[in-house]
């Protein structure tokens, strides 16, 4: 039901817009009436109606000022001016505050139907935009979470991340240039200001994480993960231009207060560590190591940032680069040289650092790494690889770091070109099979799925190989292999139109000469007649 409020100093006015509402809208309208414009005012803010008709000329308040006064208050109102006046600065003004009609007596009661109609029109069409957008809103409230978790995980612990995060950086719309982690763990204290019981409140994080995230949201702009056991990590965007000591400030003035807030709330210890600002996403796993190792630094709960350790306090080593030498394999295994060079080059620093130039240490360690390598070359026949036995006693006879690092790097150059031709060859391979399957069933329902069946390979991973080596997709090729079919048959047969498209493996001739003009330019009984007419003039 519709609320309609009639405001017009004349009550047969008033009498005679209610019958006609009542009688073509029956049931549809709540209807009350104003005899001036403060009254109109006065009952349109209890009555909150959905339509307004308004005259102008009432004793007191006239209607164009009763419609200013209310314009602000009743946004989503439908106004309708009903006046004997037809004055330009009336209709003007009318425009400015967005009345619907604007209507001069008399009005027939076909004019008022037409025009309630396209009020409820306009109502409704509103109600639905708006509902639509909260709709969005909620989606969005509730996927964002979900959003900001996938990216802490590529930020943190995905190692070819870089289309990720391009990805993640457009949907935030993130447009500085660094950032660093904020990591909150929350526990149980011992006597000796340890944590405990990680586990335990874990389940207890959940219930808390809400809070907790509506506190950063408000003191800052960042994006948080999950809560994982009992810790929950914060990446802040931040620009580097500003200079270190400053930020750093500003960083632990955002843990204090989510200190602070948390700490009222929450029957838990907490622990925030901050690490440095990096420059890059690329560059930001060491902020979280850094935000974990000042946690283990503090002796009991509160907050402390990285560069507030002292440096003459031995920080615990970092570990082995793992997740580099994963990344170095699977980057081998695609055949991509520069990604594992890169790889290999972060590793071997690593090595170097860590074992303080130890030849033989570095070494025995590089041997391991090569084995792993020159096993994925075997896995791909590629020629000229040596053994094990071969490769040890390769590398037993260098010396120095710059003889390793040269002879791996040729290794790795080697393997990776190798495996690079191996996986194109299997690819070109693929696609032939492919083309000549298509050649053959073309006249025949053929899908990609039957086709990507046909070779063995997923049907997504299938339309992306044919589209690189071909240089179109599956659907174009096949359109047209069928339309060049088409075109040979007309030349050399006088099928119809309908037998040729049954005849190429179309099952719709209106369809076929729908696909034949977008691909040639004119339908097929155009092209036949061309043919036809080429022929009489004797062109080949």
């Amino acid at each position: 039901m519709y609320k309609l409020l009639i405001a017009d100093d004349e009550q047969i006015v008033i009498d005679s817009l209610s019958f006609i509402v009542n009688k073509s809208f029956s049931g549809v309208f709540q209807i009350e009436s104003a005899r001036s414009g403060r009254e109109a005012i006065e009952k349109a803010e209890r009555f909150i109606p959905d339509i307004i008709f308004m005259d102008i000329n009432m004793p007191g308040i006239n209607g164009i000022e009763a419609i200013r006064e209310l314009r602000g208050k009743l946004r989503d109102c439908v106004f309708v001016i009903l006046t004997a006046f037809d004055q330009f600065d009336f209709a003007k003004d009318a425009l400015k505050l967005g009345v619907s009609e604007y209507l001069l007596k008399p009005v027939n009661r076909e004019k008022i139907i037409s025009t309630l109609q396209k009020s409820i029109d306009d109502i409704e069409k509103e109600r639905s935009k708006r509902k639509k957008e909260l709709d969005m809103k909620e989606k969005m409230e509730n996927i964002l979470p979900i959003l900001e978790n996938g990216f802490i995980y590529s930020l943190l612990f995905l190692d070819d991340n870089s289309k990720e995060l391009e990805n993640y950086r457009n949907i935030f719309e993130i447009e500085e240039n660094g950032g660093y982690i904020m990591t909150i763990e929350f526990a149980q204290s011992n006597d000796c200001g340890h944590m405990v019981n990680r586990i335990g409140l874990s389940i207890k994080s959940q219930s808390f994480y809400p809070y907790l995230r509506d506190i950063m949201k408000g003191r800052c702009r960042c994006f948080m993960g999950p809560a994982i056991l009992n810790r929950i990590i914060v990446y802040i965007p931040a620009q580097t231009e500003v200079e270190e000591y400053s930020r750093r400030l500003e960083a632990v003035s955002i843990a204090e207060y989510v200190y602070n807030q948390i700490s009222q709330k929450v029957d838990a210890d907490f622990y925030i560590g901050i690490g440095r600002c990096y420059d890059s996403f690329d560059n930001i796993c060491p902020s979280y190591e850094e935000s974990l190792r000042a946690i283990h630094f503090m002796n009991g709960t509160g907050i402390l940032h990285i560069s507030d350790i002292p440096t003459e306090k031995e920080l615990p080593a970092e570990k082995y680069p793992m997740s580099k030498e994963k990344l170095l394999l699977e980057k081998a295994a695609l055949g991509n040289r520069d990604e594992c060079i890169q790889a290999f080059s972060h590793i071997f620093e690593w090595l170097t650092i860590e074992y303080y130039g130890s030849v033989n240490k570095i070494r025995a360690k590089l041997m391991e790494i090569m084995i792993l390598l020159h096993r994925l070359a075997y896995d791909y026949n590629i020629s000229q690889n040596p053994d094990s036995i071969d490769l040890i006693s390769e590398l037993q006879k260098l010396d120095t770091l710059t003889e390793l690092k040269h002879w791996c790097l040729e290794r790795i150059d080697f393997i990776t070109n190798g495996i690079s031709e191996a996986r194109e060859k299997k690819t070109n391979s693929l696609i032939v099979k492919a083309v000549e399957y298509i050649k053959e069933n073309y006249r025949g329902e053929l899908t990609l799925e039957e086709v990507s069946r046909e070779v063995n390979i997923s049907p997504h991973y299938f339309s992306k190989l044919f589209k690189d080596e071909m240089g179109e997709n599956f659907i174009d090729y096949l359109t047209n292999l069928r339309i060049g079919k088409a075109k040979d048959i007309m030349k050399n047969s006088l099928m119809s139109v309908k037998e040729i498209c049954y005849e190429i493996g179309y099952g719709d001739p209106n369809y076929f000469s729908r696909i034949f003009k977008k691909a040639v330019g004119v339908t097929p009984t155009e092209y036949r007649d061309s043919l036809l007419y080429m022929s009489k003039d004797g062109v080949s």
